[in-house]
């Protein structure tokens, strides 16, 4: 840390040395409200850009426009609109670090909607269309803008959702909604369900997402008729980037980061691969084609044979970690077939980043007495190569029809060396963890948009496919028992942890090969269609959704031991050499496969889901919005147990009704109520009997139908109410406040097993209760000049949201020996954002920082022997300066978890309910503080605003 002052003062003068370039360019610019001639209502939507520029911009909600970073000079500007007639302003004069005031209206325009066939593209990236579109919204509803995104400097969209209200990260990947566990969200991508490639989670992945691909992303937080049943937390929509028509844009985008305590510094890996660089290494880490099972069928020199095929790469690396390098080009444009214009947005993205943690973790028995330490130095090295490219065409008749592709490939090359002591401090067991893990992940969408009947009637569909794979090959684990240097002088030695000839300790002494392959099948389809009832449009909705889900996991455990009559010396060598080829033999080790059949299955899933939905406005002021959704799902798992197939097939069906009701005070404000029943299915992993060994946490990890053959886990059902205020202020602002009420039957969890304090399984609590309070505001504080006579605060704008929340798990007579006196696994009873932003009139400077902290959590609910184990609130604070050199290149400075507090995971053995720090540590590491500095290119050879469409 000595470093710091150094790299701080050096991104300052970085970015302050810009000042004379920016001065030297002579920007100014333009802003002003367009009006309707005739009847004095803002123009929303409608264009303003400078004639012979590439300069343009949109008006807002209220009819405001700003157009920055002009150069100085005389200007002709024309403003346009849908329904209105084009106005000409010549001579518009632009001075240098000013800003032009330019009021205007618009001539109405009857003949041109007849004439002309406007096609284009709707902003909904914008902050001030999100804002618009959680007003409009029948439901509760939350979201970020990507405009909001690029002030925040968020590199993945992990990291983006975290500043929505009521949300939060776990592991930098999986979100948290309202405080409820991540396996109560859903997630969509572009409308149709998200694949993951997780194989022990219910939850997408968000960290395979890059920020830069992102439109915008809602949070849906009460049921709806048109919504999937499955949810309880949040329905996370995340939509990626669209084509923008009339638009020729490249984005080019480099950051460099440095993270404290890993980059310059040591960095361990394993034997580099073909394929390393980019995240395809897997493959070449496979065992061999038509790699037997190493079996007694096989004689030994038959198995020693097939054993020494296996490459021993059990060696560490040493080299130094190089900087994190983050890469995305984004390329938008046209492609004329025909004559018909498709719009087209192509965009590639590459990271590799480095972390190294130091890790206390320590276990201890029931009475809270510690009896084991470790500390673990762990090094990790994370690719990710993605790619979009999203074709757009709109038909003569305004209809579009949308092809979307989504492919990410991440790679996780993890090294772990584990030092074990007894409680007096005494090293006595060296363990190490050598794997390497590929995920690849695509999403095909083809959708269409169509209006009939003179707009009354609107159909919408999305056909999609998913495909996730997980590639886990040669997971590398060896343990020896340490005998320390003694007073007299005798060295210390090691000896590799063995289990007698024949047998498998894949824990102690194996290696671990894993596959995953999920294919997801999707068609969603919503139609919409307006009667007149009593004077009033009544819109009725009814729609379908289909999923086919089927996935296939497989495993192959290898085991080494020492066979009978071989010198013993072979068990203290050194762990890149102790499974060497040369030591496979008759008076060596010999290699034994565990042959299991819970080490595979295959499964799918079946969802058949239609709604029928009413839109009723009983004044031009109440609304309701209700209906009901049927769902059933067919869930089928095939695997065995002790020799004994298992085939289960469980069917559930369910009708869901809700009721969203909405009342409007004024065009500013509103209130909404709502009632709406979910569902929270259960995940395969989370049913499946397969169990494996959790390195992290030194624990097994259950699948309920191992434990339980004949009791498969229970679909927990949820009864969701709500109640939001709603104040906008002005265009791009907002004050929420609201209160909700959830109660659960069956809720599943991730609790300990009874019968040992080392081990984990999913079940069904009989029910539980949720309840809170969510404020959310998004302001300007130039309000403040007014109050203290002053311009200090017309560039600051504010962001606050905040949830409280309270939950209890009711475990009832059946579940005595479980600790019933807590919340719900997963939950937090408090989550808080806030952020505070800069920006000069002509965006030429622009400074955020933003803090976050949640409420302790439970990881793993635990038994009256064995305490929950929770993680504690860390407080995060980061911040960003961008500065535009010119129109088509910017610098950005941040630093992120600039408090770096600590990771902490603890048990409350005093059971006094009190998750702090002074309770015991399971586990405690520190991320390190990450500064990153970056380079953006905005190149646009050819390019009009955009025509929007209404």
């Amino acid at each position: 840390m000595q470093n710091t002052p150094t790299k701080i003062l050096l991104v300052f003068l970085l970015s302050c040395g810009t000042v004379v370039a920016a001065v030297a360019q002579g920007t100014g610019s333009i802003k002003g409200i367009i009006k309707d001639a005739k009847t004095e209502e803002t123009v929303v939507g409608g264009t303003v850009r400078l004639e012979g520029t590439t300069l343009g911009e949109q008006t807002d909600a209220d009819g405001n426009f700003t157009i920055k970073q002009i150069p100085a000079g005389k200007y002709t500007v024309i403003i346009s609109s849908v329904s209105y007639k084009n106005r000409t302003i010549p001579d518009v004069v632009v001075k240098a670090n000013e800003t032009t005031v330019l009021n205007s209206t618009l001539q109405s325009d009857s003949k041109q909607l007849s004439d002309v066939v406007v096609t284009g593209v709707r902003r909904t990236n914008t902050e001030v269309s999100v804002i618009n579109e959680i007003r409009q919204a029948n439901v509760v509803v939350s979201g970020v803008s990507s405009e909001q995104i690029v002030k925040t400097q968020d590199r993945d969209a992990g990291e983006v959702v975290r500043r929505i209200p009521g949300v939060t990260i776990v592991d930098n990947r999986f979100i948290q909604v309202r405080g409820l566990s991540d396996r109560y969200n859903n997630v969509w991508l572009n409308d149709v369900t998200a694949p993951s490639s997780e194989t022990d989670r219910k939850s997408f992945s968000f960290d395979v997402v890059p920020s830069s691909l992102l439109d915008r992303v809602l949070v849906f937080k009460d049921p709806s008729p048109e919504l999937p049943g499955d949810f309880a937390g949040g329905l996370v929509k995340v939509y990626l980037r669209k084509p923008v028509f009339n638009e020729r844009v490249l984005n080019i985008n480099y950051v460099a980061g440095y993270r404290d305590g890993t980059t310059g510094n040591d960095f361990f890996t394993d034997k580099s691969q073909a394929g390393d660089a980019f995240g395809f290494g897997a493959r070449k880490r496979e065992y061999p084609g038509g790699f037997p099972p190493l079996t007694t069928a096989y004689q030994q020199y038959e198995r020693d044979f097939y054993a020494k095929q296996l490459e021993n790469t059990f060696g560490m690396y040493r080299m130094k970690a190089m900087p994190d390098m983050r890469f995305n080009l984004s390329y938008f444009d046209q492609i004329k077939i025909g004559g018909r214009e498709i719009g087209s947005v192509s965009s590639l993205n590459y990271t590799n980043t480095f972390t190294r943690f130091n890790i206390d973790r320590n276990l201890f028995e029931s009475s809270g007495a510690r009896t084991d330490q470790f500390k673990d130095d762990q090094s990790t090295q994370n690719i990710r190569l993605g790619a979009i490219q999203n074709f757009s065409y709109v038909l003569d008749n305004g209809d579009r029809l949308e092809f979307r592709n989504l492919f990410n490939q991440q790679s996780r090359n993890q090294q772990v060396t584990r030092q074990g002591y007894d409680n007096d401090g005494v090293l006595n067991r060296r363990s190490y963890l050598l794997g390497y893990q590929g995920r690849t992940t695509y999403s095909g969408q083809l959708a269409g948009t169509h209006s009939f009947n003179k707009e009354k009637t609107h159909f919408e569909w999305v056909g999609g496919y998913g495909y996730s794979n997980r590639n886990e090959p040669d997971l590398r684990r060896v343990s020896y028992a340490i005998t320390p240097a003694s007073a007299d002088g005798t060295p210390e030695t090691q000896t590799v942890l063995t289990p007698a000839a024949g047998g498998v300790d894949v824990n102690n002494a194996g290696r671990l090969y894993q596959k995953l392959d999920e294919h997801i099948y999707t068609l969603n389809a919503n139609l919409k269609h307006k009667v007149t009832v009593a004077e009033r449009d009544v819109e009725i909705g009814a729609g379908t959704y289909l999923e086919y889900r089927r996935r296939h996991f497989n495993a192959r455990a290898f085991g080494y031991s020492l066979n009978a009559g071989s010198d013993p010396r072979l068990l203290n060598e050194e762990v890149g050499n102790i499974f060497a080829p040369d030591n496979i033999a008759k008076n060596g080790f010999r290699v034994d496969e565990d042959v299991n059949s819970t080490y595979r299955y295959g499964a799918s899933n079946e969802l058949e889901a239609g709604y029928l939905s009413f839109n009723i406005p009983f004044t031009s002021k109440l609304k309701l919005l209700t209906g009901a959704r049927y769902e059933r799902n067919v869930q089928n798992i095939k695997t065995g147990i002790n020799g004994q197939p298992i085939d289960q097939d469980v069917t559930t069906n369910f009708v869901l009704p809700s009721a969203n009701l909405s009342y409007n005070f004024t065009e500013r404000s509103l209130v909404r109520a709502s009632y709406g029943r979910s569902l929270n299915r259960p995940e395969f992993r989370e049913s499946a009997p397969f169990y494996y060994y959790d390195f992290d946490f030194n624990v097994l990890n259950f699948g309920s139908l191992y434990l339980n053959p004949n009791t498969p886990l229970k679909v927990a059902t949820i009864d969701n109410y709500d109640l939001r205020y709603e104040f906008y202020p002005s265009a791009g602002e907002l004050i929420h406040v609201g209160a909700f009420y959830k109660n659960f039957k069956n809720p599943i969890e991730n609790s300990v097993v009874l019968t040992t304090n080392l081990a984990y399984t999913f079940l069904n609590a009989p029910s539980a209760y949720a309840y809170g309070v969510e404020v959310d505001v998004k302001k300007s504080l130039s309000f403040l000049d007014d109050a203290f006579g002053t311009g200090a605060f017309k560039n600051l704008s504010a962001v606050f949201n905040g949830a409280l929340i309270k939950s209890q798990v009711k475990l009832g007579d059946n579940f005595v020996s479980w600790n019933g006196n807590r919340a719900l696994q997963g939950q937090s009873p408090y989550t808080f954002n806030a952020g505070l932003y800069f920006q000069t009139p002509e965006n030429t400077w622009q400074v955020t920082a933003l803090y976050n902290v949640f409420g302790p959590r439970i990881v793993f609910a635990g038994s009256n022997d064995y305490p929950d184990v929770v993680e504690l609130p860390r407080h995060t604070v980061d911040l960003s300066l961008t500065k535009t050199v010119s129109s088509r290149v910017s610098i950005n400075a941040g630093i992120q978890d600039l408090l770096n507090q600590k990771v902490n995971l603890v048990q409350d053995y005093n059971r006094d309910g009190k998750y702090q720090s002074s309770d015991p540590s399971l586990q405690g590491y520190r991320r390190g503080t990450y500064y990153t500095l970056g380079l953006r290119f905005n190149i646009e050879p050819r390019s009009t605003p955009s025509i929007p469409v209404p």
